[in-house]
């Protein structure tokens, strides 16, 4: 080959080199970083994020609370409540508060059932502290959701019976306890006041007669210990509600 046919030769072969490389240059159109990460990084960073979904409201919001829940209530004769000092002899509780309001924002039904009389105070008894107060009703009156609210548990213990508690908010919580049977709503439900929740029984205590144990608790919700990580509070001395 002559000296102007491998000059030729050459330039043929660089031309198409360099033509080559621009044309993979203008295909690509992004950094080489870019181009390196999988089509799937930006589902992997959602899901990594469950907290984005699964978290609540700082307080659930409220529509107004049905009739249902007790206005007025009286002791149950011949118990202990009947005897406390709040109680006239006529067994009604005075300066009673239908709804009170808990950690400044949540206000909760003091007697969220459709019936009954007050059967057992918050505080010690028998060497043991009672978390909550007992309501009594002979009938299988309707338990209703103290306030709007998500549904966190709903199981059976030996010792609760069958148990409902809701979320509403602001690190406060209430517990239904010994229901007789569940309504509708379930695990993860969205329940607002005076949703009926079961009927009252005495499931898991079958020497005590039918009420309600209901409890308003307050803290933080933990991964192993759920509900029984919280700190019981007395319902029937936190401020009334407007």
């Amino acid at each position: 080959m002559s000296d102007a046919g491998k000059f030729l030769f050459i330039s043929a072969i660089a031309i198409f080199v360099l033509g080559a490389s621009l044309t993979l240059r203008a295909r690509a159109g992004m950094k080489p970083a870019e181009a390196a990460l999988p089509q799937t990084a930006s589902v992997m960073t959602m899901t990594a994020r469950p907290d984005a979904i699964t978290a609540t409201p700082n307080v659930f919001v409220a529509k107004p609370a049905p009739t249902g829940f007790l206005k007025q209530l009286s002791a149950c004769p011949g118990l202990s409540t009947a005897k406390a000092a709040d109680v006239d002899p006529d067994l009604t509780v005075r300066d009673f508060k239908p709804f009170v309001e808990a950690a400044g924002s949540v206000r909760l039904a003091t007697a969220p059932v459709g019936g009954g009389c007050y059967s057992s105070a918050f505080g010690m008894r028998n060497g043991r502290l009672h978390k909550g107060v007992d309501y009594y009703s002979n009938e299988a009156v309707p338990v209703y959701a103290a306030a709007a609210g998500r549904v966190r548990t709903r199981a059976f213990r030996g010792d609760y019976g069958n148990m409902i508690v809701i979320e509403h908010g602001n690190g406060v919580y209430t517990r239904y306890a010994h229901l007789e049977s569940f309504a509708g709503p379930d695990v993860g439900d969205l329940v607002n006041p005076g949703d009926v929740l079961g009927t009252m029984g005495n499931t898991a205590v079958s020497t005590i007669p039918r009420h309600l144990h209901y409890e308003v608790l307050t803290g933080t919700w933990q991964l192993r210990l759920g509900s029984f990580a919280l700190t019981p509070v007395d319902v029937m001395a936190l401020p009334e509600a407007e």
